[in-house]
């Protein structure tokens, strides 16, 4: 074999490795991105949730209980609160 052909044959398998690295890169990501999308519309789920159950707990003047690690809040729907004001001014 002479220099030439060795040198277009070691080209040639350089590229195809360069190809092969570029295009894992773009599957990893891809995928990536996927996930983190997926990740984020489940946040959005859970907060989407969270505020519904809270609004549901205090829907018809009950109080209900939050509680974050060591923290605990208890919480009400303030609209309860005019309307039994405006039954007391009667």
């Amino acid at each position: 074999m002479n220099k030439q052909r060795i040198t277009i044959i070691a080209l040639s398998i350089a590229l195809f490795a360069l190809a092969q690295y570029v295009i894992y890169e773009k599957i990893i990501e891809s995928r990536q991105q996927e996930l983190a999308n997926t990740y984020q519309e489940g946040y959005k789920k859970g907060l989407t949730d969270t505020a519904v159950a809270v609004y549901k707990q205090t829907e018809n003047c009950q109080t209900t209980t939050i509680t974050i690690g060591n923290f605990t809040k208890t919480i009400f729907d303030v609209s309860c609160l005019k309307v039994e004001q405006k039954n007391m001014t009667r």
